[in-house]
């Protein structure tokens, strides 16, 4: 069985096209027509059906996926055996949270330069719906994120850690002052809030509705970075963070979570790749990198 053959299966399975993968693989598309029916030959199924030019994976098909990729990954890394990582070049491309990439990041780029410096980091950060989606179409690697618990099947599942979202302010307000509030208290104080579709404005969103409240922010933005300088200068603003966003902050007595009656906020932190991904050595010395990152406490 023929690992090149192997690949040609994956791609066309990732594009749902034989004259796409052609044209990904530098192929003709009789090529891969060719490496196909030898593939299936030797399985002894039908690993695609062809319907006039539209073609769809068959069951065996769908059932061989994760095989061919386990074969094509291991394959991979043991042709970078005896290569050093310093020699090896190319792109890993991540996607994540901007609040995973202020906390996290600083410490993840320096690490994986240091162990790969010829391959290029390309951090990206976007929504969890479309870093989903960018994972889906094969245009990220890697997606390291704070959401709901993922349980959908395309994605491989590496890492989870469980994390508080918190009503954050600054610890010249009053509401800093330890004393436990109701939620129903705050909604006429100034919030700074994250765009909906954020997963832990989502978080709060729902929190809200279950008490049958609503609250409208003055602001709201796509970076926590600036949420964060906005309630160091205001002491009468909040805002909803994951709380290893403000750890640093708390710490350095800046900022205060204000304890509130029966709101109990929590999402996942998540690192996970597509299950048709192959793991070549530069991806998985990112994962190992994000891995060991993730792990230590913030």
């Amino acid at each position: 069985m023929e690992i090149r053959n192997l690949t040609t299966f994956l791609k066309v399975t990732e594009l749902n096209s034989f004259s796409k993968a052609a044209e990904a693989l530098d192929y003709s598309q009789s090529a891969v027509t060719v490496q196909i029916q030898q593939l299936e030959r030797e399985l002894g199924v039908q690993l695609f059906d062809r319907i006039g030019k539209n073609v769809s994976i068959t069951q065996y098909g769908k059932d061989f996926v994760s095989y061919a990729r386990d074969v094509v990954s291991a394959v991979s890394r043991a042709s970078a055996f005896a290569t050093e990582s310093a020699d090896l070049t190319g792109t890993v491309r991540v996607g994540t949270l901007d609040s995973l990439m202020t906390a996290s990041f600083s410490d993840i780029i320096p690490s994986f330069h240091a162990r790969f410096p010829r391959v290029i980091a390309n951090i990206h950060g976007d929504s969890v719906t479309r870093l989903k989606e960018l994972l889906i179409k094969n245009e990220l690697d890697l997606l390291y994120t704070l959401d709901d618990q993922m349980l959908d099947t395309q994605f491989v599942k590496v890492f989870e850690a469980e994390e508080d979202i918190v009503i954050v302010t600054n610890v010249k307000n009053p509401l800093a002052s330890g004393k436990s509030v109701r939620l129903d208290e705050l909604v006429g104080h100034p919030f700074v809030l994250m765009n909906r579709n954020n997963a832990y404005r989502d978080e709060f969103d729902r929190e809200l509705a279950r008490h049958d409240l609503a609250i409208e922010p003055f602001c709201e933005l796509e970076s926590d970075v600036l949420a964060l300088r906005l309630i160091w200068e205001n002491p009468e603003y909040l805002s909803v963070l994951p709380r290893y966003t403000v750890q640093k902050s708390i710490h350095e007595q800046q900022l205060a979570i204000i304890p509130v009656e029966n709101c109990v906020m929590r999402q996942y932190r998540q690192l996970v790749y597509h299950k048709n991904k192959v793991l070549t050595p530069q991806i998985q010395g990112m994962l190992d990198t994000i891995l060991e990152a993730a792990k230590k406490p913030f």
